[in-house]
């Protein structure tokens, strides 16, 4: 809906000037128009313009355009332009500051993830504010692609007063200009300026048909030697990039990439890439690879990525220099987790790793995604059948569904021995292999909905606990669940209602509570029974009904104070998340 009323309340003629992120209709099964013909129609736009004499011209990008995206500016037009309700939009941001800090956990209330979908709808809410009021004239054509805005005109003077406009445009959402990148020059060859993946593919690197001796002449025309810097320098990275994806692994041309690497290290996966093509490198082309591998750059991201290019192509002698590296770098307690996922990859294969070091990566790596990468790596090659069905049981417990599912699929792909119960998400896995006869019961509504209130919490058998009120009961946490999501004053009186059922089948199942009557959790909340041997469920009844007493769902006014009764803040349901847990937790133990 948002990016329809994006479109919708765009400024006239959008069709002609926005071309990133378009949405595709309603008869589409994909939500955006392909990124390919929305960039070429944003390049032909452009030759158009030229073509009508509009011949001066100027590039307005922005800085760091995702990662500068201020979250009080999204907020303002999402609820003063679209119409999102307040609570979304404070939520949606609150989310984006943990989505965007680093693993310190500094929260910071800017930038969006680049790379998901959703996020170029958030970057459109935000940039669309240039569509609307640019003063739309005919002496200027303005063309943008996402953050990528083109201007084009038939004076100078014409296009400088637009530019000057999309500087104050730009202050007002918070957004930076790169005044390097501005250049205002008359256009000589317009697909000089355009410098996009539009282009013709290249010839000697089309898809089906690969000349390796013209890639190899091709990545030499783009990457010239500059006798005043001493080294290779690459104009064109896209296209560059491009080649090289298509490029066969050879001695002279490893060498040229060790060193343009040097002065360009944003290409480092593009040159991983290609080095992962040696099924075994020759040790003059290994060497420059183990030696940055010992000299430890200072991305761990980059440290893993080369790491992991080195594994099982090197010769004896080099991969024991990598072997102590390894060592040495094996902490896994604090360990960034793609190095971490590198690292013990490498020493698995290299028989370096006790079987009690793999049961810690496996089963208390601090990222889920190492530990699904590690049991995606393991084989009964490397530490013997019986333990290998060990480690992959366990896994198959794991918190985190994507770990479970990568441990029953290289169980079923090993057929190893299936011993005890496992996440609900895996069966389906273990029954197409033919593991388990079926996928298992029906998923525990209430298991699953106390997850998506209050994240990972212990199991509880709640069937056998709520017995004939298993349904009602399930019910309800289902709308608790969903309350969670986007009403917290809504949620704080269903969960009421839900740890109203919670007190009635606890004090039926243990009788030395007293009696409870469905409805009166205010009687019990201060009961010594209960806090002596439930004292963490205690806790939340009490804490979430108290919290019930202002809620404006509740009464007009508060009992206690007078007091107007209030909308609940969603920061009280994140301080309940622990509290949630730890109640679960404590019925866990009996139940």
């Amino acid at each position: 809906m948002l990016r329809r009323e994006c479109t919708a309340t765009s400024a006239p003629g959008t069709s002609k000037e926005v071309f990133g992120h378009l949405y595709a209709g309603k008869s589409s099964q994909w939500f955006y128009r392909k990124w390919q013909k929305g960039h070429q129609a944003f390049n032909d736009a452009a030759r158009k313009a030229v073509d009508k004499g509009y011949r001066i011209t100027a590039s307005f990008d922005l800085t760091a355009c995702y990662d500068s995206v201020d979250h009080g500016v999204l907020r303002h037009f999402l609820e003063k332009q679209f119409k999102c309700e307040h609570e979304f939009c404070e939520l949606l941001t609150s989310w984006l500051s943990r989505w965007t800090a680093t693993e310190t956990r500094i929260y910071h209330n800017h930038g969006i993830p680049q790379g998901p979908l959703p996020s170029g709808l958030l970057a459109e809410a935000v940039l669309q504010h240039f569509d609307q009021n640019i003063r739309h004239e005919r002496s200027v054509r303005y063309l943008r692609y996402v953050d990528d805005i083109r201007l084009f005109a038939k004076r100078e003077d014409q296009l400088r007063e637009m530019l000057i406009r999309l500087d104050h445009l730009s202050k007002d959402i918070g957004l930076f200009p790169q005044a390097s990148k501005i250049s205002i020059h008359e256009v000589t060859d317009i697909e000089e300026e355009l410098k996009s993946i539009s282009h013709p593919v290249e010839d000697a690197a089309k898809y089906g048909f690969a000349d390796q001796e013209k890639i190899r002449k091709r990545l030499v025309e783009l990457s010239p030697y500059d006798r005043s810097r001493g080294s290779y320098m690459v104009k064109d990275l896209t296209r560059f990039k491009y080649v090289m994806a298509r490029a066969e692994p050879e001695s002279s041309l490893t060498k040229r990439l060790w060193r343009i690497y040097g002065d360009s290290p944003e290409l480092y996966s593009s040159f991983v890439r290609y080095l992962q093509r040696y099924r075994k490198m020759p040790p003059g082309a290994a060497k420059p690879l183990v030696e940055f591998v010992k000299k430890r750059p200072m991305y761990p991201t980059i440290h893993a990525a080369f790491i992991e290019a080195a594994r099982e192509r090197l010769n004896p002698r080099q991969a024991r220099s990598v072997d102590l590296v390894a060592e040495k770098l094996w902490k896994p307690a604090i360990l960034q987790a793609d190095l971490l996922t590198a690292v013990a990859r490498w020493r698995m294969s290299r028989g370096k790793l006790t079987y009690s070091q793999m049961k810690y990566a496996v089963n208390k790596a601090n990222s889920w995604w190492t530990r699904a990468q590690v049991v995606l790596f393991l084989g009964d090659d490397l530490i013997g059948r019986p333990s290998f069905e060990t480690l992959l049981n366990h896994a198959l417990r794991d918190e985190s569904a994507d770990v479970a599912m990568a441990a029953a699929f290289i169980m079923g792909k090993a057929g190893a021995g299936l011993r005890r119960d496992v996440c609900p998400r895996a069966n389906p896995i273990l029954k197409e292999f033919g593991l388990i006869r079926r996928s298992g019961s029906r998923p525990c509504g209430v298991h699953s909905s106390l997850e998506r209130i209050a994240g990972t919490v212990a199991r509880v058998n709640w069937r056998s606990f709520f017995r004939a009120n298993y349904s009602v009961a399930e019910r309800q946490a289902v709308e608790c669940a969903a309350y969670a999501e986007t009403n917290a004053t809504s949620w704080v009186n269903a969960m009421d209602v839900f740890d109203d059922w919670l007190l009635n089948d606890l004090y039926a199942r243990d009788p030395s509570l007293g009696i409870y009557k469905i409805g009166s959790v205010g009687s019990v909340m201060d009961s010594t029974r209960l806090q002596t041997d439930y004292p963490k469920v205690r806790e939340m009844v009490k804490g979430i009904h108290i919290k019930r007493y202002e809620s404006r769902l509740s009464h007009a006014k508060e009992r206690r104070t007078g007091k107007p009764t209030k909308t609940i803040k969603f920061r009280f349901l994140w301080d309940m998340k622990p509290v949630i847990r730890e109640a679960i937790a404590e019925l866990a133990v009996k139940y």
